[in-house]
């Protein structure tokens, strides 16, 4: 395997992409309310309404910060809670104050809570945010405009929480076939790093044991020279699938090249991670691979290796690739790991 391909490989999870995506319209929408907000500023003190310029004063201040900070920013939720409920209390006195002016103000504060909150925080935020809007309004506008008012509001957030949520899904679709390999449904390369990276740092701070199996099914050019090339798939599809199979689900497999897989096993020592490589060897020679014209028996190469303390990953796959070709030099059809190279 070539180890480098995947040391250039961007590394950005389907989670990452959708937090990146969340973080950038985040910033527009806080940059976009301190430039709309900055002139209502000066029309409040033109007018001496000292409370809403010291509101203002103090949503723009807030604002500006968070701006500033929110795409560094981990923890978001509860910043842009914090934001939404400003907007919310600004348009509910602006109501209160300016009437049908005021209340128009809640179309864009209601497209705010649709990118900004989860599904389930928008609905509650909005159901909240209508229900005390409704009281304000029919104390301060006409029955007749209000209720119209209020009932479109609603109609245009259902809409755009359902175009958020659509957006949303997308991403991660989308991120997702770019990280899984489209043929046999197993991760591949673009993701081997992205959890290589993390394994190794849940080392450094846990030290706990991490074990990769670096596999390649041995002579599969003969089946691809012998049977064509879509039988050579589809035995790549069922041998991904057995060995899926045979390791647990919080264990992650990559192909990574034609015939070669990657698994890595969190919480695995090396003899845990070898005997579980070992079953995975005579579950591949027992079993039948189904193919067009007939079925075929075949063999697995196995190297494993134990992440060790202060160790890269590429050194550490490094590592495992040079037990699998051992494994190969020695008559293929072997599990090799780093203890029966020092014995």
């Amino acid at each position: 395997m070539d180890l480098r391909k995947v040391s250039d490989t961007p590394n950005d999870s389907a989670e990452d992409v959708v937090s990146q995506f969340t973080g950038k319209v985040a910033h527009r929408i806080y940059w976009g309310a301190v430039l709309v907000t900055l002139p209502l500023a000066f029309i409040q003190a033109f007018e001496h309404q000292w409370l809403m310029l010291a509101w203002l004063c103090a949503f723009i201040c807030y604002t500006s910060v968070t701006a500033l900070r929110v795409k560094r920013l981990s923890r978001r939720r509860g910043r842009h809670l914090i934001f939404v409920t400003l907007l919310c209390a600004a348009v509910m006195y602006s109501t209160l104050v300016n009437g049908i002016h005021g209340l128009l103000w809640a179309y864009p504060v209601m497209a705010s809570i649709a990118f900004l909150l989860s599904w389930r925080l928008a609905i509650i935020v909005t159901v909240t945010f209508v229900t005390v809007l409704a009281v304000v309004s029919l104390y301060t506008i006409e029955p007749d405009v209000a209720w119209r008012s209020l009932v479109s509001l609603l109609v245009i957030m259902i809409l755009t929480l359902t175009l958020v949520r659509l957006l949303t899904r997308m991403q991660l679709h989308f991120t997702e076939l770019a990280t899984t390999d489209t043929l046999t449904g197993v991760y591949n390369r673009k993701q081997l790093q992205t959890d290589l990276e993390q394994l190794v740092a849940l080392k450094a701070r846990h030290g706990r044991s991490i074990s990769a199996a670096l596999c390649d099914i041995d002579y599969f050019k003969d089946v691809n020279d012998r049977y064509g090339h879509f039988d050579g798939d589809r035995l790549l599809i069922q041998a991904a699938q057995l060995i899926k199979a045979s390791f647990r689900t919080s264990d992650k497999v990559f192909r990574v090249g034609g015939e070669e897989f990657v698994i890595l096993m969190p919480d695995t020592n090396l003899e845990g991670a070898t005997k579980a490589a070992e079953k995975l060897r005579e579950a591949f020679a027992e079993n039948d691979f189904e193919l067009k014209q007939e079925p075929v028996n075949m063999t697995i190469s196995i190297g494993v290796s134990e992440l060790g303390s202060d160790e890269s990953w590429l050194e550490w796959l490094e590592r495992a690739d040079k037990l699998l070709y051992h494994a190969k030099d020695m008559g293929r059809n072997q599990v090799r790991n780093t203890v029966q190279e020092i014995a």
